[in-house]
This record gives C-alpha cells, sequence and structure tokens, in this order.
C-alpha cells in the first residue's frame, strides 16, 4: 500500500516538473487566461516566440532569437572626446593663426615705419645734398669774382664776359643830372639833407636832388657835385635807373651809382664784381691792361663786352 502511494506520488511530481513551469510562464504572460487552449508568446533573451496549445503541444520552432551585432551598435563611443578634441585642435589652429598675423602685422607696421623713416631720412639727405650743392655754387660764384688769383685770359683782372673792346663814351642822364666836379651857388629846394653811415667823418653836410649828390663847401654858398657817400639812404630810386643781377642779389644803378634795397629805402653801396651796365658817366679813366682797355670810375673797374646785343661794360676784379 505504501509503495503505492508511493509510486502515485512520484508519477504526480514528474507530471508536476513537465507541466507546471511552462504553465506559470503563460500565465504570468498572457495574464493568467485559464481555459482549455492557452497561447503565449515572448521574448527571451532575444526575439523568441513559443506557441503552446492545451498542455503537452508545445511549438518551438518559431523561436526567433536576435543576438546584438556589437560591429553595429547605434552608440558610437568617444564621440564626444573626438568633437572635444576637434574643437580644441581648432581652436588652437585659430589662435597660431592669429598669432602669426598679429606677428605679421607688428612686423608691418614696424617695417612701414622703418620705410617711412628711411624716405623722411633720405628726403632729408637730399635736400640738404641740394643745398650744399647751392651752396657751393655760390661759393664758386663768389670766388670766381672775388680770387685774386683767377686771371682771365692771363690778364690782371677777372670777369666773367669775355670782352669786347668799343670805346668808352660817357653819358648824361638828363638835365637834372650833372658830372662829379661842377660847383653850384645854390641847390634846388628839392633838395634834401642825406644821412649816411659816416656822416660825422665828414665836415660839411650832403644834399641829393634827382640821382645827383651835393656836398658843402667852405663857403656857404658853393655846393660840389660829388659820388654819392656809400651807406647813404634814400627813399625813392632816381627816374631812369636800371637793374642788374649779381649772383641772388638784384642791384639798382643810375649815373654811376649802386643801390640796393634796404628795409623801405635804397641804400648806396660800392660796384658790385659781376654787375653789367650799359652806360658809364663822365669822368672814367680808360687803362691799359696787357692790351685790353679797362675803364676806371670811382675806384671800380669796368671792362668792355657785348650783352644781348648792345655795348656793355661788367665790373671786374683788377690786379693792376
Amino acid at each position: 500500500m505504501k509503495i503505492k502511494i508511493i509510486l502515485s506520488l512520484f508519477v504526480i511530481s514528474m507530471v508536476a516538473i513537465f507541466f507546471v513551469p511552462d504553465d506559470c510562464d503563460a500565465q504570468r504572460m498572457r495574464g493568467g487566461n485559464r481555459g482549455g487552449n492557452r497561447s503565449s508568446s515572448y521574448n527571451r533573451g532575444g526575439n523568441s516566440s513559443r506557441t503552446i496549445n492545451g498542455r503537452g503541444n508545445t511549438n518551438k520552432s518559431n523561436t526567433n532569437r536576435t543576438y546584438k551585432n556589437k560591429s553595429n551598435s547605434n552608440v558610437k563611443k568617444n564621440n564626444v572626446d573626438r568633437g572635444n578634441v576637434s574643437n580644441n585642435k581648432g581652436t588652437k589652429d585659430r589662435e597660431r593663426v592669429n598669432d602669426r598675423e598679429g606677428v605679421r602685422d607688428n612686423e608691418g607696421s614696424k617695417d612701414r615705419g622703418d620705410r617711412q623713416e628711411n624716405r623722411d631720412e633720405r628726403q632729408g639727405d637730399r635736400q640738404e645734398n641740394q643745398d650744399n650743392r647751392q651752396g657751393d655754387r655760390d661759393e664758386r660764384r663768389d670766388n670766381y669774382y672775388d680770387n685774386y688769383n683767377n686771371i682771365y685770359h692771363g690778364y690782371n683782372y677777372s670777369g666773367y664776359n669775355p670782352y669786347y673792346y668799343h670805346p668808352y663814351s660817357p653819358y648824361g642822364w638828363g638835365s637834372y643830372w650833372y658830372p662829379v666836379g661842377l660847383f653850384f651857388t645854390t641847390i634846388a629846394v628839392s633838395a634834401i639833407l642825406l644821412s649816411y653811415d659816416d656822416n660825422e667823418a665828414d665836415e660839411y653836410n650832403y644834399y641829393y636832388d634827382q640821382g645827383v649828390y651835393y656836398q658843402g663847401t667852405e663857403s656857404k654858398d658853393n655846393y660840389k657835385v660829388v659820388q654819392a657817400p656809400e651807406g647813404a639812404e634814400i627813399t625813392e630810386l632816381p627816374s631812369g635807373y636800371t637793374s642788374t643781377e649779381v649772383g641772388n642779389t638784384t642791384y639798382y644803378y643810375h649815373g654811376g651809382v649802386f643801390y640796393k634795397q634796404s628795409g623801405s629805402g635804397y641804400k648806396v653801396v660800392s660796384a658790385p664784381v659781376g654787375a653789367i651796365v650799359y652806360k658809364l658817366p663822365e669822368g672814367g679813366q680808360e687803362i691799359d691792361s696787357k692790351g685790353n682797355k679797362l675803364i676806371k670810375f670811382n675806384g671800380a673797374y669796368y671792362q668792355p663786352i657785348m650783352h644781348d646785343g648792345e655795348d656793355a661794360y661788367e665790373v671786374v676784379k683788377y690786379n693792376g
């Protein structure tokens, strides 16, 4: 009897072991459908499908298990890190480019500044050289006229223009002009008293009227025509004056007298070497210099020349 009971329990246990787990799973998946036919489908560890028809009929042929394909995974490792690395690299590249451009800009600005400074220095040097050349030309011109050793064609005087002889013919400057040496008992009321540099050294006063210079004598009623005292100033040039250029200076000439502008007036100066005039007054003296004829007037020497197609005279440096 006991043996039958034990065998019965064993059979029941085996049946329970075989059917109960599947039925329990089916109830959990299907909500516990109790009936004659139970159908269950679920995915176990993948895409698995199991159909159970009743107890004891199990269809496992439709089971579909899909395993993960690690090579096709949608998760891309290190994408964020690679992006950050790329961004950091791009930023560093831009920084290097900006640094290079900044260096180039600084170097370019420095180069431009250096080039401008060099141009200014070259311009200053050119201007200085030009001034020096002009100064040298002026100095050579002055030396040409003033150097006693600069002898023209071996004669005892120096001059710029070639010698061209023509006879000395004195010239008068109108009815109001008089040569040096004439005496007058009276002078025109338009004559003015002169003031000049050496006025205190002279005992008698000087007067000026229309290009003529007078000086008082011992007799209060007499006046003598004299050479213009150097340094005397007049307010207006006499009628009929001419001008001549020597170097960069303009001189004015009338009746054997040279003037130079001084302030608002004109000052009497000595005859400048190199000046060219077309007329000499009465009172000149012709001298010979190794066959060349020079005219001496008021301490200056004049060489006969041809200038602009006319007979003229040039003031020369004489070493006779």
